[in-house]
């Protein structure tokens, strides 16, 4: 959003400081400053406003936030607010004065929260003048005339969306706000014809619709360079209902983009008061305005927050004084409605959409405050407590990711329909999943809901991979969901995500695929889960894999993508079912077992079996046996080749002994390996290979 520095000067007065120390001051309270540009005299800075803070996507909003952190700072400043025209009152929508020559009707309470509107006759339609052009420059908006710049102006100012009609194409002096009629024609301003029905909202006259939800009017309903009798609108309306009209209809306004946010319902009248203010004083005519004309059914009550000393002091971990706790509230415009020793009850100023809890306030008391001002001991504690055992699935996912970020992967979200004839060959062979088809879908080439993660995170490492995105390694995660119809129903899952892109020129051909592993290995260490098995991967999407079972079932799939899209390049991914992981470590119980005092002992046996047969078959009759003092055992050699039946293979096998109770002596250890030599041979016929 582009904010100019004198603009701003305007509303918080004397403003005695260079651009770049305004700039630091607004990254600091959470309006980062991107960048400041010197145009016309004048620094235009480029603020990057959340999507939350609505009450600061405008000029006075800006400066009223600016305003409360230079005086806390001990800055002698002042807020000075935009000037109205006093005379400009407020009717409420049951007492409508003849003098308005207007009626507003409103049929659809839960879109339209507040519509407010008033009449100006005798208007000049005419260049603007030369402070006014200016002032839109600046800020990037080309100027039309007098009074749509006056419009834009108040808009840039307030952030209050306006909207404006010619008052002499209004039929019967009449205002409705209703649900279109089905498969009405509606010629829009920007010559496109779009077609309407009953889920849009629309601004009627008595015959005709002037605009849809004053994001965009109707070609006749806009004022022209003859036009003597305004109507200036504006509303608060749900901005759900705003965001699914714009996106269907493909509308892209000033206004939309205010309307589509949870904006100040208790501001409407004063930017109408505003626009009137300003038409009077600029347009040497005799204008006459009329009373402010206002439907405002269900006003909306002031939140009421209780905030407790001790929680401010839990959450920042500083003591900050009541002095100026309270003076940052009332910076904040903020009223204390009660008070007593452990806490404060507070009433929040309609603006302030985003604050609605305690914590929101504690929020604002730091960002005044200043987190640079929050010092950071020396020393940190860290609970021994093992964090992956907490319960809730939001725990466990955070704790999950970081692990995965700890490790270069990015997160994705990606979309969760896919091209039907890019992955038309692996169609229809993932199990017995049938894909589900959008009846209407916005892209002709995108009407299949995914039935695997793979498929969407693919067109994501593509894209990456062709645009030099990423110069190293791609290593992608995604948590989402699949869909598919299975015996006549429609079911989804959620998993998670994992790939991996090794490049053509690594020098080992499976390091990718074990280094995937060890990823998940990981993540099962770090989450209590070791009596897993290991078998040959029937996923139709990978070759050369494994699947992980937990109590026989499957919990994890990991293999080499099977067809290669990207050149040489290939493709490693593992998919882990996410709600039965979210089960095994929720019912995981925490056991203490102190690291045994004694020694451990590693010993090396190499034998030839059969290809057929896994390691994890092996290592599975080996935990059969019940013997207590192998605490693990892992491949150390696999070799298949030259000085080999072409029908064997052979394994080397690390067994590793400890003892918690004494050192263990060779006797013990030689014994129990004699007896896992004769329980191989005679399971599976293995040859023992002397060294």
């Amino acid at each position: 959003m582009k904010i100019s520095l004198n603009w701003i000067k305007e509303y918080v007065f004397p403003l005695n400081m260079d651009e770049n120390k305004i700039s630091n001051l607004l990254t600091e309270i959470g309006l980062t400053v991107k960048g400041i540009n010197n145009v016309n005299k004048d620094f235009i800075l480029d603020v990057e406003v959340t999507p939350n803070r609505t009450d600061a996507m405008s000029h006075y909003g800006i400066a009223r936030d600016l305003y409360a952190v230079l005086k806390f700072r001990g800055y002698k400043v002042h807020l000075l607010k935009p000037v109205i025209n006093e005379e400009t009152n407020t009717n409420s929508s049951s007492d409508i004065n003849n003098k308005s020559h207007i009626q507003i009707f409103v049929k659809t309470y839960e879109k339209c929260i507040r519509y407010s509107g008033i009449l100006i006759h005798k208007i000049k339609i005419e260049p603007s003048p030369y402070w006014l052009i200016s002032r839109l420059e600046s800020i990037g908006i080309k100027s039309t005339n007098n009074i749509i710049d006056i419009i834009h102006f108040v808009m840039h100012e307030l952030g209050q969306p306006i909207h404006i009609f010619d008052m002499d194409q209004i039929e019967d002096g009449k205002i409705i706000i209703k649900n279109a009629e089905k498969n009405t024609d509606f010629q829009s301003s920007d010559s496109i014809m779009r077609k309407l029905d009953e889920e849009d909202l629309v601004i009627y006259d008595a015959k005709k619709p002037l605009s849809i939800a004053g994001m965009i009017n109707h070609m006749k309903s806009n004022i022209q360079i003859t036009t003597k009798n305004i109507f200036i609108g504006t509303a608060c309306f749900n901005p759900t209902i705003i965001r699914n009209i714009r996106k269907k209809h493909l509308i892209k306004t000033e206004t939309q983009y205010l309307f589509e946010k949870d904006i100040d319902p208790n501001q409407t009248v004063f930017a109408l008061q505003r626009v009137a203010f300003l038409v009077k004083k600029r347009i040497k005519n005799n204008i006459i305005c009329s009373n402010v004309i206002d439907f405002y059914p269900n006003p909306i009550l002031l939140s009421k927050i209780k905030l407790r000393y001790n929680k401010i002091i839990n959450i920042i971990g500083k003591k900050i004084s009541r002095k100026k706790i309270k003076k940052i509230l009332s910076l904040l415009e903020i009223i204390i409605d009660y008070e007593n020793k452990k806490y404060l009850f507070l009433c929040v100023p309609s603006y302030r959409t985003d604050v609605r809890r305690e914590i929101d306030v504690i929020e604002e008391i730091l960002r005044i405050y200043g987190i640079h001002n929050i010092s950071v001991h020396n020393q940190i504690k860290i609970d021994t407590y093992p964090k992956i055992y907490c319960k809730t699935e939001y725990e466990i996912q955070k704790i999950l990711f970081e692990q995965l970020i700890s490790h270069g992967f990015q997160e994705i979200i990606s979309s969760t329909m896919i091209n039907e004839k890019k992955y038309s060959f692996l169609l229809n062979s993932f199990f017995k999943k049938k894909e589900i088809k959008i009846i209407n879908p916005v892209n002709q080439s995108y009407k299949l809901m995914r039935s695997s993660l793979l498929f969407s995170m693919m067109d994501c490492i593509e894209h990456n991979y062709n645009n030099n995105r990423i110069e190293y390694n791609i290593k992608f995660f995604e948590l989402g969901k699949i869909y598919y119809k299975k015996n006549n129903q429609f079911l989804e899952k959620t998993y998670l995500g994992i790939a991996l892109l090794q490049k053509e020129k690594m020098e080992h051909k499976n390091y990718s695929f074990f280094y995937l592993k060890g990823i998940i290995e990981q993540i099962f260490q770090k989450s209590g889960i070791s009596n897993y098995t290991q078998v040959l991967s029937k996923h139709p999407l990978l070759e050369n894999g494994i699947s992980i079972l937990y109590n026989h079932k499957n919990l994890v799939e990991i293999g080499k993508f099977k067809n290669n899209i990207l050149k040489k390049n290939e493709i490693f991914y593992a998919e882990i079912d996410w709600k039965y992981l979210v089960s095994v470590i929720q019912e995981k119980k925490i056991i203490y077992v102190p690291f045994s005092k004694y020694p451990t002992s590693r010993r090396d046996l190499s034998l030839l079996v059969d290809k057929a047969i896994s390691f994890e078959k092996i290592n599975q009759l080996i935990k059969k046996k019940e013997n207590h003092v192998i605490k693990r055992i892992k491949v150390y050699d696999l070799y298949e080749g030259m000085n080999l039946p072409t029908s064997k293979k052979s394994y080397t096998i690390s067994f590793f002994f400890e003892s918690e109770k004494e050192t263990l002596t060779d006797k013990i250890i030689n014994n129990s390996m004699k007896e896992i030599e004769f329980f191989l041979k005679k399971e599976l016929k293995a040859e023992i290979r002397k060294k």
